[in-house]
């Protein structure tokens, strides 16, 4: 009984070391595609890195905004209507007939997330933590802004960095505190105007 034990153990060892080279040319031939796969990856991120570099010798800068912008006024319902201005200290506020200050740059980010950028002041649209919206010459993470439109078609515009502010121009043209603003008041309900 002992030698049929060893035998078996030593058979089935034996059949072991036979397979460990089958084994070990999967286990190579799966780590060769990952290779395979990680190496287009980087190819494609090449590529890119390549293309942006080309583009920004022809002249482009690496704003986020760019050609693909859509040039806008804001049009708020509050009062007696008001458009949102950027002026060039940074003060955002709204007027009752448009200054060349609130013809604006509108530009996605990604799909519902916008950007907004005067295009005389050449500000960005920022809105801080407080809900205090101003003027700012770098792009940031409180310069994005995620657009909704609401049932009555109007479009709310809330900080993508601080959940709850809303864009909103008060019934006299000043501007609100978006903290204290909500998605159905009119004072935050625009009316993206392309003419």
């Amino acid at each position: 009984m002992f030698y049929t034990m060893t035998v078996t153990s030593v058979l089935s060892g034996l059949l072991l070391l036979l397979m460990l080279p089958v084994y070990g040319q999967l286990v190579g031939a799966k780590k060769l595609q990952e290779a395979e796969e990680q190496s287009s990856r980087l190819r494609g991120l090449w590529k890119l890195h390549v293309g942006a570099s080309r583009l920004k010798g022809k002249g482009s800068s690496s704003s986020p905004v760019n050609e693909v912008a859509k040039q806008l006024l804001l049009y708020c319902r509050a009062g007696i209507g008001y458009h949102l201005q950027i002026l060039p200290n940074g003060s955002v506020g709204g007027v009752h007939r448009p200054t060349p200050y609130c013809w604006l740059k509108m530009f996605a980010v990604r799909r519902g997330v916008v950007g907004i950028r005067g295009l005389k002041s050449g500000l960005y649209l920022c809105m801080s933590g407080q809900g205090l919206t101003y003027g700012e010459e770098q792009f940031s993470d409180n310069c994005l802004f995620k657009e909704s439109v609401e049932e009555n078609h109007y479009t709310t515009y809330s900080s993508l960095s601080h959940p709850g502010n809303y864009l909103a121009i008060s019934h006299r043209g000043q501007l609100r505190r978006g903290s204290s603003v909500g998605p159905n008041q009119s004072c935050a309900h625009f009316l993206p105007r392309r003419i």
